[in-house]
């Protein structure tokens, strides 16, 4: 009987099925995904949604990237929300030339801003309405969609966002959070 509790609870947690096989037999036996961080989830648990929209995203980032002016791409940085963003971007991001992303988050706070000054910075998330309270203008130029994904990391707009009102190093502080 254990090793029968073991095998159909093994199919939850090493991933062996495609995901849509993983999702139809979550809904089979009556699993609700959980999440240890109290958040919001789509089909998938958080260990398995945090995995996807990744790829998504370092394109999306590295398209918009590419397309900045030269002198504009020389300056620009990826700021990511959380440190898993930021590294999604420092390990997939290098197809794209992408400089190492910033974040706030986590360790990532203590590498600061990597050498940039904030006049030219490519952020996914957040509203125009907050983006424009650090930065002098802030335009949508992509969004990132996977419904597979978290969903605080699913249908996200990303802004390029240019001249920070404060010097950055006085804003990086300030920036730094856990969790």
């Amino acid at each position: 009987m254990v090793l029968v509790v073991a095998a159909l609870t093994a199919l939850l947690f090493v991933p062996v099925l495609p995901v849509q096989d993983l999702i139809a037999y979550e809904r089979a036996i009556g699993f609700t995904p959980s999440t240890g961080e109290r958040l919001r989830l789509n089909a998938l648990p958080q260990y398995y949604a945090d995995m996807f929209g990744w790829p998504e995203m370092a394109e999306t980032v590295g398209k918009a990237y590419q397309a900045l002016p030269p002198d504009e791409k020389t300056r620009a940085v990826f700021f990511a929300w959380n440190y898993g963003d930021a590294a999604a971007i420092d390990v997939l991001g290098a197809r794209w030339g992408l400089p190492p992303a910033i974040s706030g988050h986590e360790n990532y706070f203590l590498w600061g801003p990597r050498g940039h000054d904030g006049s030219v910075v490519l952020i996914l998330g957040g509203t125009r309405e907050r983006l424009l309270k650090t930065f002098r203008t802030v335009e949508p130029i992509g969004r990132v969609d996977n419904p597979l994904a978290m969903p605080e990391e699913s249908g996200q707009t990303l802004w390029l966002c240019r001249g920070m009102r404060e010097p950055i190093e006085e804003v990086w502080p300030r920036l730094r959070h856990f969790g």
